[in-house]
């Protein structure tokens, strides 16, 4: 398990100046809470500012217990014209989350969480995490929409064309843009847009490779530092990181924000902001919106390199520093069990644990070779507890995963899987080597597909493309069996593929390469049209025939016509010939023609 907080204490070092004032925090350094984590509900606790030194401040902004954003954020710059609000559906942790709505304006809202008006002055750093849920949006290419202020210090410096001077205000905004070879229209890559003082003309834009995805929800996690000044100087260390889904996704550290005690970090909070489509309709909503004043949350702070001479990274061979998270293929991360739960991750290749975005040291890990493995994999053990979070790095494929009690969640490079996904132990094992991968992908065929295949070597599922596992899939000797809908299911196999059946849309791969399953004589296409929580309508129209497959709320017009009215369902018509024209008549949803989303407007 991590550490107990008093072996670490012993290790806190000399200290270092934190925005004028003196302190030190190593990578494992715990800080020690002022009697228990204080818990605030948006509301005064006469809580100053908070240097990591002395302790963490923990506020849980839990919207089930207000009637109006505006009772908990400062609401400003209202440029739609649509209040913020709170709604019942999406949510994520509340009863209710935050949804803010754009009209044709260019922006939604400043939704302000300004410390001192909660009673703790202007933090010199500061952790925030939210659950967000873009709905409904889809970008042009180069287009950008900004999310979320993490932080906000007004004033002529935080925006416009004025010079940051570390007196007048500083930023930053997250969001994420069709930008850097972003998987559209699924997902778009995050990026950071800050006013610094050593920006030239506007904010520095700076894109990453990790992507939000649309219309589901998106953990995202940051944390900022200011820099250390001194009689008006400021110096090149000041922090930003941010993760999404449990990814690194963005890190700095030399920022220059400020030169001042008045001049710190003021707030953070939701915005929407878009430059370039049009997104009248479309809406940002937040969830489970928590932040930590004075560092990391709950033990660690993973803010500075490490200085402890009793580093795991040099005493233990199975702990990788962070910075080398670019040698490993996979980050797999093990978060908050029910109760103290014994686990086992099996992979086909390495594992190492490390101590990235929330992950600390667990001393209960252990890990054995697959050369010394009784199933010729590579297994770690180790002990869970609540309120934890354990990370690792991953060479190879995860092919089972063992947990005695269930855990809060558990992401695998940057997507969510779950315990019935891998099978509890691994497969039976030989010497073979399994040379080939067969990927079955059902990503936009919002219907399921059966199929069944036999090659004359030995065949274990995979995680290829972080496709999932689960005990429904039969392999029987070299003959499998299984089903798959809107995600992928993967094989690694040894030998030759002698034969395979799809009943379905799903594409298949094999060793990157696409094979043909389908009937020949099938000349028919498939449209699907999929619910994302409210009410639309639609019609179609092809040149040829088409027929309803599925879908309560889908009715024929004529053999070449179809119109429905869809919330949560999906949508699925067979039709021939060409689809010529299809318009939403109430609200705007994803459509599909075969697995290509299209543009309605492209049909109107």
């Amino acid at each position: 398990m991590a550490r107990d907080r008093s072996e670490l204490e012993e290790f806190q070092s000399e200290t270092d100046y934190y925005c004028g004032e003196k302190n030190s925090i190593n990578r494992r350094s715990y800080l020690k809470l002022a009697g228990a984590t204080a818990t605030v509900l948006g509301a005064s606790a006469g809580v100053s500012s908070v240097s990591a030194a002395e302790s963490t401040t923990q506020l849980t902004l839990d919207y089930d217990d207000y009637s109006s954003p505006s009772d908990l954020y400062n609401v400003n710059d209202n440029r739609s014209g649509i209040a913020p609000e709170f709604v019942s559906s999406p949510t994520k942790v509340n009863d209710q989350a935050l949804r803010t709505e754009f009209s044709s304006a260019q922006k939604t809202a400043n939704l302000e969480y300004r410390f001192e008006e909660h009673g703790h002055g202007m933090p010199r750093e500061v952790y925030t995490r939210f659950y967000l849920y873009p709905e409904n949006i889809e970008l042009d290419q180069y287009d950008t929409v900004r999310i979320f202020w993490l932080p906000l210090t007004n004033g002529s410096g935080s925006s416009g064309g004025d010079g940051t001077d570390g007196t007048n205000g500083w930023s930053n905004a997250i969001g994420f843009a069709h930008r850097n070879d972003s998987p559209a229209p699924d997902g778009y890559n995050l990026f950071s847009y800050s006013y610094h003082m050593d920006r030239s003309g506007s904010g520095d834009f700076e894109m990453t490779s990790t992507p939000v995805w649309m219309d589901e929800w998106n953990l995202i996690e940051g944390y900022v530092r200011c820099n250390t000044f001194s009689g008006g100087s400021a110096n090149a260390d000041g922090v930003m990181r941010y993760w999404v889904n449990g990814e690194l996704a963005y890190e700095r550290t030399d920022f220059r924000f400020t030169t001042s005690e008045d001049n710190l970090i003021e707030g953070v909070g939701p915005l929407g902001y878009v430059v370039g489509s049009d997104l009248s309709g479309s809406a940002l909503i937040y969830d489970g919106h928590e932040i930590t004043i004075g560092g990391m949350p709950d033990e660690t702070s993973s803010t500075d390199e490490p200085t402890d001479p009793t580093s795991p990274y040099e005493d233990d061979p199975y702990f990788e520093d962070p910075a080398n998270s670019d040698q490993y293929e996979h980050q797999f991360t093990y978060r908050d069990p029910s109760q103290t739960s014994t686990y086992r991750i099996y992979v086909d290749g390495e594992i190492v644990q490390s101590d990235w975005s929330q992950a600390t040291y667990n001393d209960t890990v252990s890990v054995t070779p697959a050369d010394e493995s009784e199933s010729g994999y590579t297994m770690l053990e180790a002990v869970g507890e609540p309120n934890s979070v354990d990370g690792y790095f991953i060479n190879g494929n995860i092919v089972a995963l063992y947990s005695e009690h269930e855990p809060g969640s558990m992401w695998l490079s940057g997507e969510q899987v779950y315990l019935s996904d891998y099978p509890s132990e691994p497969p039976t094992n030989d010497d073979t080597p399994l040379e080939n991968v067969l990927l079955i992908d059902g990503i936009g065929s919002s219907g399921s597909s059966r199929y069944e295949f036999r090659v004359s070597g030995r065949v274990e599922k995979s995680n290829y493309r972080a496709a999932s596992i689960n005990d429904d899939d039969v392999i029987d000797d070299g003959h499998v069996t299984g089903t798959v809908g809107g995600w992928r299911d993967a094989y690694k196999f040894s030998g030759e593929l002698q034969e395979i059946t799809v009943d379905g849309d799903a594409d298949v791969s094999l060793n990157g390469e696409e094979i043909d399953t389908s009937d020949d004589d099938d000349e028919l296409s498939t449209l699907t049209i999929v619910g994302n929580g409210n009410e639309v309508s639609y019609e179609a129209t092809v040149d040829g025939s088409i027929e309803i497959v599925s879908g309560d709320g889908a009715e024929s017009l004529s053999d070449s016509s179809v119109r429905g009215t869809i919330e949560r369902d999906v949508h699925r018509f067979r039709f021939s010939g060409n689809l010529v024209e299809f318009t939403f008549t109430e609200g705007k949803t994803q459509v599909y023609v075969g697995r290509d989303r299209i543009h309605p407007a492209d049909y109107s």
